[in-house]
């Protein structure tokens, strides 16, 4: 859904479809100091949350492409939420639902509701400026299901996002599904990934402490400064806890020359090996609309092609969202409505090598956990809550076992 320095990095990528032959990894800094407005999400049909993000960049930003990012977009840290909006979703250009902001940029669609292929879709808002935005029209297509899922192991995976010219082993997972001949189909892959995460608090220069607060006992780093300003202590989870990673890749498919025929073994995840445990998946095949697909291949196509060190860097692309009173200001970002074949898959990855038992903490950080010791004034240390977040939870996902 929401999705991520000047680093100039070539490196050879071979396509696995409709590609012939190898094309070179590119990736490029854009500057600009012009601030943008940043508008993203995907309404589905699955059963969860469904929500769009409201962002605005700093006028300094410097916006990032590669082949490990989906988006040409500033780092998240650059992000600034625009609160206060007046969001409402416009469904068959007639009907409409108010959004509710829950977290600072994040606006949601009543509890329970869901997506429906054949509808149509648009998004409205009007920031607190008094700005007001809308988005086209976006139709939700239906999906074939998923028929079958296989996976294997795969030791030479994908590049190292941290940079490094090493491979990460990955479990790679493809599916058969039967695509319509009736129709013209676009299809997008992406995955969900749960963790078990061990580790839960991290403190530089100081140590973790419980507490008890109006909502319940929680915990933070309280510095220390008989401690040196290196010094880290690395603190257990309390309770059950996993990390969740999302796919970031664009895996995207035309059916333009496979109309109406069985597909089989398409690659639809590569899941980085980050420790031996157990961990669940979610595969998602979703629809595209026509107007969706164009924009991830240009995406797609900015973040990998056939250039040069020469080449022009590629420049933020505009969306499908505009400024209904100023048609000139460029908006980044995409609205869309993808119906969803969804299959949850639980690796025991028995068939992989070289991953570490409870090794999640150390794979992200690239270095080993430093706890910190029992002491006489400290003969009791803590356990770490885990903070659920976008990326963390204490809830078993749905189909863990």
């Amino acid at each position: 859904m929401i999705r991520q320095r000047l680093l100039i990095a070539m490196g050879v990528l071979c396509s696995l479809v409709y590609l012939i032959g190898c094309v070179d990894d590119f990736s490029a800094d854009i500057y600009t100091s012009k601030e943008y407005l940043l508008v993203d999400g995907t309404l589905t049909d699955l059963n969860e949350p469904q929500y769009v993000s409201i962002f605005s960049t700093p006028k300094d930003a410097s916006f990032k492409s590669s082949d490990f990012t989906s988006k040409i977009y500033p780092a998240r840290q650059s992000y600034f939420p625009e609160q206060k909006a007046l969001v409402k979703l416009i469904i068959n250009q007639k009907d409409e639902i108010q959004l509710e902001e829950r977290l600072a940029g994040y606006y949601y669609c009543p509890d329970g509701f869901r997506a429906k292929a054949g509808n149509t879709y648009q998004l409205r808002f009007q920031l607190a400026n008094g700005k007001v935005y809308e988005t086209d029209i976006e139709t939700m297509y239906s999906v074939p299901a998923i028929k079958n899922v296989s996976e294997g192991f795969n030791l030479t995976g994908i590049p190292n996002a941290a940079g490094s010219s090493e491979k990460v082993s990955s479990n790679d997972i493809y599916v058969d599904f039967d695509d319509d001949p009736n129709e013209k189909n676009f299809y997008r892959w992406r995955w969900v990934n749960w963790e078990i995460q061990r580790i839960c608090a991290t403190c530089t220069q100081g140590r973790y402490y419980l507490f008890e607060t109006e909502q319940g006992e929680t915990g933070d780093c309280y510095r220390d400064l008989t401690l040196k300003v290196n010094d880290r202590f690395d603190y257990y989870c309390g309770s059950r806890c996993w990390d969740i990673f999302y796919s970031s890749d664009i895996n995207i498919l035309s059916d333009v020359y496979t109309n109406g025929k069985p597909q089989k073994n398409r690659l639809a995840a590569q899941i980085p090996l980050r420790q031996s445990n157990p961990c669940l998946v979610s595969l998602q095949q979703m629809s595209l609309s026509p107007n969706t697909y164009r924009y991830l291949k240009l995406l797609q196509d900015q973040s990998v092609n056939t250039g040069t060190l020469a080449d022009t860097p590629p420049a933020p692309l505009r969306g499908n969202i505009r400024n209904v009173k100023d048609a000139n200001e460029l908006v980044l970002g995409y609205f869309s409505a993808s119906s969803v074949s969804e299959v949850r898959v639980m690796l025991d990855r028995r068939n992989t090598t070289g991953g570490l038992p409870n090794g999640l903490f150390s794979f992200i950080n690239n270095r080993p956990v430093v706890l910190e010791d029992p002491s006489n004034e400290r003969p009791d240390i803590p356990l770490a809550i885990c903070q659920p977040s976008f990326t963390r939870t204490p809830i078993p996902p749905l189909g863990w076992r």
